[in-house]
């Protein structure tokens, strides 16, 4: 459906009904298992994923099933930092739409099985802004009592990345850091996966690769993220690249500085415990 089509009042008189403030929202947590940022194949835009995050963002540690997740037009646009107008508004219900119909593919090493579903069960959307949202049952291993194998982040990060690669490979970053920023970060793979990681076309050689999607990534989350300074590095076998690393440097900048030789690290993103009822 084109919602930008249809001349409705669906938009001229939207209210926020979340009465969490819109400020707060944006230093909500996304927590998923790890398997969705690496085993999971998709094509969802950066705009869909940033929308996913929102929606992921809601879950509490507690929940044992997903519930229809309330929100509003409103707060969705100004979560995301969208301009507030019936264009926005009508491109948000298209997004729900596609994240309802487009598919993802979630490999299971040990089962030796995928799993092939969509992101949402329904997206219901009024003619005053009002929305209800329903996550896919299939991702309740992935989303739901997590206790272990997960990574979380704050959803203000991903929300100013402009591009579909940028957050996806901020993702990886996270999922890399095993030790909470106490040494460098290290995502290392060959250029086959990295491709296979980031949705990038097969076609690509390594030096499309490189300048079409890591280098401009890396640009992007360098200057957007505040404790990641990220490095591109390769080796070759004769001339052909055959491992590529990205190094986040910013932990072991600051382990050099004179004015932190002492003092102890600790991760600019703090762990919530979900082992924690709450």
């Amino acid at each position: 459906m084109d919602f930008r089509s249809k001349k409705l009042a669906i938009w001229t008189n939207d209210r926020n009904f979340n009465r969490d403030e819109v400020s707060d929202q944006r230093f909500y947590y996304v927590v998923e298992h790890n398997d969705l940022i690496t085993k999971a194949r998709h094509d969802l835009t950066a705009q869909e994923l940033k929308i996913m995050d929102f929606v992921v963002s809601k879950i509490k540690p507690t929940d044992e099933k997903f519930n229809i997740i309330d929100t509003s037009m409103y707060e969705i646009s100004q979560v995301l930092g969208m301009k507030r107008s019936g264009r926005t508004y009508s491109q948000l219900a298209t997004n729900l739409n596609d994240l309802r119909k487009k598919d993802v593919f979630i490999y299971n090493d040990e089962e030796r099985s995928v799993t092939m579903t969509g992101w949402l069960e329904t997206a219901k959307v009024w003619e005053n802004g009002k929305v209800q949202i329903r996550i896919n049952e299939d991702f309740a291993p992935y989303l739901l009592q997590l206790r272990g194998n997960y990574t979380q982040h704050l959803l203000v990060d991903t929300v100013q990345l402009n591009s579909r690669y940028s957050i996806l490979v901020y993702k990886l970053m996270r999922e890399a850091d095993k030790d909470y920023s106490s040494k460098i970060t290290i995502l290392s793979g060959t250029p086959e996966e990295f491709k296979e990681w980031l949705g990038a076309p097969e076609s690509y050689t390594f030096n499309s690769l490189k300048t079409q999607v890591l280098q401009k990534a890396i640009d992007e989350i360098n200057l957007k993220i505040e404790d990641m300074d990220l490095e591109l590095l390769t080796a070759k076998h004769g001339r052909k690249v055959v491992k590529v690393e990205i190094h986040n440097n910013f932990i072991h900048q600051k382990n050099n500085s004179s004015d932190n030789e002492d003092s102890e690290l600790e991760p600019k993103v703090p762990l919530f415990n979900w082992l924690e009822k709450q």
